[in-house]
């Protein structure tokens, strides 16, 4: 080739060159500019996510349930590590790493890597301490918070528990997040090309969350899980619950129950341990739910204290007969009678002069079907079917508790409704934060006149020769209530022999009422399975407890409207 085409040639090439770093550099400049803006800006600044302390969550007399503690988050700068092997062992040491943990942590691919979360202050500190005496370089130490259960498991149904982020995850917890929970602190990490740390800045200072205060009393609730566990397990039941309520404020001391968990080692609980039963679990409420025909008809002045009522046994609906428990014949009785000795006849003599119609109002009235929304997350509304839905033998069954299911905080609210002398009031558990639940205006469902000749018959149900509730009897109080037995019905069934719903809900001093509880076991598998058998002495040890606590004094007292 002669000299003049390779000087051709070697110009040639250079112009490809130039053309193609051109291309290249305005595709650099133009079209890369941000993706390559956004991997420098991702290698130069680290953004750190630090929470804020939690409100604290106490009981009404100020006891601590929940509250932050200091704790320190443990994060790898991978451009300042020294000595990888000796970090390895510190990592296995000091937070209890298997090697093949701390060796994937040490070795990833990252920049940044979180190596443990929320750990002990002082742990954290000798760790640190230990590093630096050896020169192993590399670790970041963040300042944390880490939620604390002083109490343990008391109320842990109720109280729920956050998550490592410090995000409600259960109970109360999770209901009131917004208000718990602080505003995050927002830390920027600039480092230049060789990795090392420029700058750090405060890109949000955070702010901490609000202190709740519960109305549940820590003492009565820890009378009231002591009662219940000691039931269950005596009583060979599958479960159970006890709810305890001021009737005069409508508010919540007490919601306990068998199947608890330690707050602070939530990660080993069970979802079955984490239902708060009084909310979520649906039953048949059985005889319990006689006072609520026995006060409909009342109000509704279809029968009169003094009206004889047929205790016979069948009393026959639709072909269908209803008969008295063991089939006994009680003959010629009182309404009051009635109730203290359960008699099912009675009742639904009773609810058939008040009629489908009369009966079906009052107890919507009473919001049976309807959630309580006292912000417990899951909380089921039970089963009222409307009036349409009704067959021609639901007013035999409906007022002996059958046909209808609730939850133990419907029932609790409706019995806190006869208490207080005929108000039908909103439940509450937290003090100074209003909800669904605490906007709902107080109902009159009954007049006081008439709430008094029901009461009065209630006192006979714990206080006659023949009443079924004799074992809820207190030294120096009169007690208010009703036992009940709730045959269970399993899908595709029907009602079961041997498996009931055992109850008894009462109120006292009967002439003042301060507490109401209300007990309720599943499935009691003893040959004493009635409620006046087992839920009965369960209320009066709950009961004597909050007397032996507050030193109630009798009243003749009665509670202004």
């Amino acid at each position: 080739m002669s000299v003049k085409w390779r000087l051709y040639a070697v110009m040639g090439g250079i112009m490809v060159f130039l053309l193609t770093s051109t291309v290249k550099l305005a595709d650099l400049q133009l079209l890369e500019h941000p993706h390559w803006r956004e991997r420098a800006e991702q290698i130069q600044v680290r953004q750190v996510t630090q929470t804020q302390p939690r409100g604290s969550i106490v009981d009404r007399n100020g006891r601590p349930l929940a509250f932050d503690v200091r704790a320190t988050s443990i994060v790898l700068d991978n451009y300042r590590m020294t000595k990888p092997e000796l970090l390895e062992d510190l990592l296995v040491q000091y937070l209890g790493l298997s090697e093949g943990e701390a060796e994937d942590r040490i070795y990833r691919p990252s920049y940044f890597t979180w190596i443990a979360r929320k750990v002990a202050t002082d742990t954290a500190d000798a760790l640190q301490a230990d590093a630096e005496a050896q020169e192993v370089n590399g670790l970041l130490f963040l300042p944390e918070w880490k939620r604390a259960y002083p109490q343990g498991s008391l109320a842990s149904n109720v109280i729920g528990f956050a998550g490592v982020d410090n995000k409600g995850l259960e109970g109360i917890e999770l209901a009131y997040d917004d208000v718990l929970s602080g505003q995050r602190r927002e830390r920027a990490i600039v480092r230049g090309a060789d990795g090392t740390v420029l700058d750090e800045r405060i890109v949000q200072p955070g702010q901490p969350g609000q202190d709740l205060k519960l109305t549940l009393d820590a003492h009565i609730q820890r009378i009231a899980e002591s009662a219940i566990q000691d039931g269950v397990r005596d009583y060979r039941a599958k479960g159970g619950f006890a709810i305890v309520v001021s009737p005069q404020t409508n508010e919540l001391l007490a919601i306990a129950q068998d199947k608890t968990y330690d707050l602070n080692e939530f990660q080993r609980s069970s979802p079955e341990a984490r239902k708060n039963l009084a909310a979520v679990q649906p039953f048949e409420p059985g005889s319990t739910f006689k006072p609520f025909a026995m006060l409909a008809a009342l109000q509704a002045g279809t029968v009169q204290p003094n009206d004889p009522i047929d205790g016979d046994t069948p009393v026959t609906i639709a072909g269908h007969a209803i008969n008295n428990a063991e089939y006994r014949g009680y003959g010629t009785i009182s309404p009051s009678e009635v109730l203290e000795m359960s008699v099912n006849t009675g009742i639904v003599r009773i609810a058939q002069d008040l009629g489908q119609a009369g009966l079906y109002t009052f107890l919507d009235d009473m919001r049976f079907g309807e959630e309580t929304n006292l912000s417990l997350p899951g909380e089921v509304s039970g089963t009222l079917r409307p009036l349409e839905d009704w067959s021609k033998l639901a007013i035999g069954t409906m007022p002996i508790g059958q046909g209808i299911s609730v939850t133990g905080l419907q029932l609790a609210r409706a019995y806190s409704a006869i208490a207080n002398g005929g108000l039908l009031k909103p439940l509450k558990l937290v003090q100074g934060h209003s909800g669904a639940s605490t906007d709902t205006p107080a109902r009159r469902i009954a007049d006081r006149s008439v709430v008094d000749e029901l009461t009065a018959m209630m006192e006979e149900v714990v206080h006659g020769d023949r009443g079924t509730g004799v074992y809820a009897k207190l030294n120096r109080f009169r007690v208010a209530g009703k036992s009940g037995t709730g045959q269970k019905a399993v899908p595709g069934q029907g009602y079961v022999d041997g498996k009931y719903t055992s109850l008894f809900a009462g109120f006292f001093p009967a002439d003042d009422p301060q507490y109401l509880v209300l007990v309720v076991y599943d499935e009691i598998r003893q040959q004493q399975y009635y409620g006046g058998q087992t839920a009965a002495p369960t209320f009066k040890r709950i009961a004597q407890g909050i007397l032996d606590k507050t030193h109630l004094r009798p009243s003749r007292q009665r509670l202004n409207d």
